[in-house]
This record gives structure tokens, sequence and C-alpha cells, in this order.
């Protein structure tokens, strides 16, 4: 039998569970307050916040290739593009390479369709 190929982002879109972005927004705000009244450095939360986010990134794209079928990607610009083109609907524009000799690597993002909330639940029910 022939391996799968990769799934498009709408068939990835459509198997993920999704949060509620109130939720979410209530949730990381709890978060960054507790994280203030613990450190009660601003230095120190952002950089616990900076790293949060990275792990965050990380356990994202893992999932993301476990469940698209991707191929494994070469380098960083072609795990940029394949997430642009495959998990979200945007467009990756490299902007700085390290490889052609710039001092970093910088790339635009621009999304070209934004996805609508959906609710498991009516409030009017």
């Amino acid at each position: 039998m022939a391996p799968a190929g990769p799934r498009s982002g709408d068939a990835i879109f459509a198997s993920v569970e999704r949060v509620n972005a109130e939720l979410f927004t209530l949730t990381y705000g709890a978060i960054v307050r507790q994280l203030l009244t613990d450190l009660e450095e601003v230095e120190e939360v952002n950089k616990q916040l900076d790293q949060m986010g990275y792990n965050i990134g990380i356990r994202l794209i893992d999932e993301f290739l476990a469940k698209s079928n991707v191929s494994r990607c070469v380098d960083f610009k072609e795990t940029a593009e394949t997430i642009a083109k495959v998990s979200m609907k945007a467009e990756v524009t490299w902007i700085r390479d390290v490889l052609r000799g710039d001092d970093a690597f910088e790339l635009q993002v621009k999304l070209l369709k934004q996805v609508p909330e959906e609710y498991p639940y009516k409030d009017d029910e």
C-alpha cells in the first residue's frame, strides 16, 4: 500500500479540537497575572512567557507533523513554508536569510484567510 500524502490544511483543521477564544484569553491573562505575583520582576515574567511560548510552539508543530503526514523538512525555510501552506492559510516571504549572507533569518507571514470561530454550544439554549 502506498504511503498517504500530506493532508490539506482544511482536512487537518476540521479534525482538530478547538478552544473558545474568550476562554483562552482569560486563561492566558490569569497565567500572566500569577507570574507577575510570583516573580515580581517584569523581565523575569517575559522570560517565563517566552519559554512557555517556545514550548507550546514545539508541541503544536509536533502535533501538526503527526497528524498531517508531511514528510521530514530538510531546513528551516522548508519547515516554515510547509507549515504556512498546509496548516495555516498563509503566505511566507523570506526577507533575510543567513545562508544568503544576511545577519539573521527573517520571514514575513501574510494571513490569506481567517477562519471564523466556532462555538461548541449555543448561549440561547
